[in-house]
């Protein structure tokens, strides 16, 4: 589930100092992935337009497989998720460390496949889960996310848009004013999300999220491959997801992403 700080905005207290352009040119050179990076998502903008927010009857038709078994997959991951022994994203992932020293609130992540990438350790722990994720292997990535309270997650651009994101909320707390801790703000405009009311988005446009209560706030996270791709597009996602998997490999995450 790779998301990309670098887009991120930066917080008005501690901002980072101005790179040099030496330094531009280095961090932003063919040398390095963001180069790529910015060379795909300029692929995939040119032939894909859509809405941040989509259908999720028409994005993702196998979702309700999923709410059909919502009270099995919400008992099973929640046993798991609130023991507090969830691994923190950027202790799984360094690359993620920035979105955790925005407030200094360890975002709980259990990984069970990620672009293909299977967590077998991790998808045993929720069987209902793995079931599902066995018979639609189009559902490339799945994690159970934990948010503490209070947590704060910064506008940021998720970096591969040939999936869709799917949320699947499990432990929400509902607050004042028909909100709820699950409050995702999308492309300027906020959303709250309830316990097992499915939402299906496109997160390479800015996002940001926050858990206002005093509770944890527990979401199921689903990438999907997205089937309107034009062809060509089709395999530039499928060698991303190749690439994905072996960096995941090399990393030794399946090690990192193992329960403490």
């Amino acid at each position: 589930m790779l998301t990309s700080p670098d887009d991120a905005t930066t917080p008005k207290q501690g901002r980072k100092r101005k790179r040099s352009t030496i330094e531009r040119v280095v961090r932003w050179g063919p040398w390095h992935y963001r180069f790529w990076r910015e060379i795909a998502r300029w692929c995939y903008e040119q032939s894909l337009h859509n809405p941040a927010v989509v259908d999720a009857a028409l994005g993702f038709p196998n979702h309700v497989e999923l709410l059909q078994s919502y009270d099995a997959i919400r008992r099973e991951t929640l046993e798991i998720a609130l023991s507090g022994r969830l691994p923190a994203n950027h202790e799984i992932m360094e690359q993620q460390r920035t979105l955790y020293e925005f407030d200094r609130k360890a975002w709980g992540m259990l990984p069970l496949r990620g672009y293909g990438y299977n967590y077998p350790a991790n998808q045993d722990l929720i069987p209902a889960l793995k079931s599902f994720l066995k018979r639609h292997p189009d559902v490339v990535s799945a994690a159970v996310s934990l948010f503490p309270p209070g947590k704060i997650l910064r506008p940021h651009k998720g970096p591969f848009k040939g999936v869709w994101r799917f949320h699947l909320p499990l432990y929400v707390e509902t607050l004042e004013n028909s909100t709820t801790s699950c409050e995702l703000m999308i492309d300027g405009v906020t959303y709250y999300l309830q316990e097992g009311e499915g939402f299906l988005w496109d997160d390479t446009f800015l996002h940001s999220a926050v858990n206002r209560s005093e509770q944890p706030r527990v979401v199921l996270l689903f990438d999907v491959f997205r089937h309107d791709q034009p062809f060509w597009l089709v395999g530039m996602s499928w060698v991303f997801l190749w690439v994905a998997q072996i960096w995941q490999h090399l990393q030794n995450m399946r090690e990192r992403a193992l329960l403490r």
